[in-house]
């Protein structure tokens, strides 16, 4: 990786960090998630041990710098066209954003999805959606202030914002605008799970919040002709979402939903045809058999990787293969129901 900068250390305890968290900024050749391409990054790693690790790039985008991103950053096709492409160093980026949460101005909607969509092209997922906890110093601003990076600099560190839509120094401005921010603001919690939280961010489920939760915790679509209808009750409008002009992590949620929701059919269907739900041993032997991983009679199970398929040993025997660690819960939560005395979900 290019290193051309030196990057002084910053005071890192001002969060109190669990697991790393990654501040970046991303420079491209237009404003389109799913087709522009990344041309500059740069990424400061802060450890909860209060070290940090920095990250700087130039890339090849491989398509043209829309004259208009030129206008804005700088950057041309003849400063980039000899400089490595994204796919050369993924998993070398890969392994630097794995296991980390993710910090910035205005990742939520662009900077996030956009190096999603770099990686999926490469058929890498270092960022997983229902895990990384991402702390958006612009939405804090806009709820306290409502102004741009460059103001915000102004408002909070009493100074001017150098380099405005230069990577490095975006990202630093970033960190000291939210340290600012903790020693502003009293109601604000100096960790990365209240600061996703923040402003109903917890209600999200994609970064770009086309899907929410309602107040049962339930996946609802929050555009669109479906707005506030349950994701689940509308399975070819995710299909069609699985092939439309939408944001990596979009589609990622639509197709976990789509899914979630076929095995949750399945399953039940299977349970039914099979009366085991009927017979409070039985069930009883099915969910401890699935849960601890250890055969109970009258059922027998055989793994391979995250497939697990059970059988049920009647004459003839009747097999059910969950193919995906969700399918697995989703007959656990509903054997719990059931053997709870939840009967709703029989």
């Amino acid at each position: 990786m290019e290193q051309p900068y030196y990057i002084p250390q910053t005071q890192n305890h001002f969060l109190k960090l669990t697991r790393p968290i990654i501040f970046f900024d991303l420079e491209t050749t237009g404003t389109n998630t799913s087709y522009d391409r990344v041309i500059e990054i740069c990424a400061i790693k802060l450890l909860p041990d209060g070290s940090q690790v920095e990250l700087y790039q130039l890339l090849n985008p491989t398509v043209p710098i829309a004259p208009e991103a030129s206008a804005v950053h700088g950057f041309t096709d003849e400063m980039v066209v000899d400089k490595p492409t994204f796919g050369d160093l993924a998993d070398e980026l890969t392994t630097f954003f794995e296991g980390c949460d993710l910090g910035g101005y205005n990742i939520k909607r662009f900077d996030v999805p956009m190096l999603m969509q770099e990686f999926h092209r490469f058929k890498k997922y270092p960022i997983i959606y229902t895990e990384v906890k991402l702390v958006d110093a612009m939405v804090i601003y806009h709820s306290k202030e409502k102004r741009d990076l460059s103001s915000a600099v102004r408002f909070y560190c009493e100074r001017e914002h150098e380099d405005a839509h230069s990577a490095k120094a975006d990202v630093l401005a970033t960190i000291d605008i939210l340290k600012h921010q903790l020693l502003r603001y009293e109601d604000l919690e100096p960790n990365t799970s209240f600061l996703h939280d923040y402003l109903s961010g917890g209600s999200l489920v994609d970064f770009s919040g086309k899907f929410v939760r309602d107040e049962n915790g339930e996946v609802v679509f929050n555009f669109g002709m479906h707005r506030g209808k349950l994701a689940c009750t509308e399975l070819e409008y995710l299909k069609w979402m699985l092939s439309g002009d939408f944001p990596i992590d979009t589609k990622m949620v639509a197709k976990k939903v789509y899914m979630n929701c076929v095995w949750e059919t399945e399953i039940k269907m299977w349970l039914q045809a099979n009366k085991i739900l009927q017979n409070e041993a039985v069930a009883s032997a099915l969910y401890t058999t699935i849960k601890f991983g250890r055969d109970m009679f009258p059922f027998a199970t055989n793994s391979e990787g995250e497939k697990v398929t059970v059988t049920y040993l009647t004459e003839p025997p009747s097999a059910y293969i969950l193919s995906h660690p969700d399918a697995i819960k989703l007959l656990l939560n509903h054997l719990e129901d059931i053997l709870s005395g939840n009967k709703s979900h029989q």
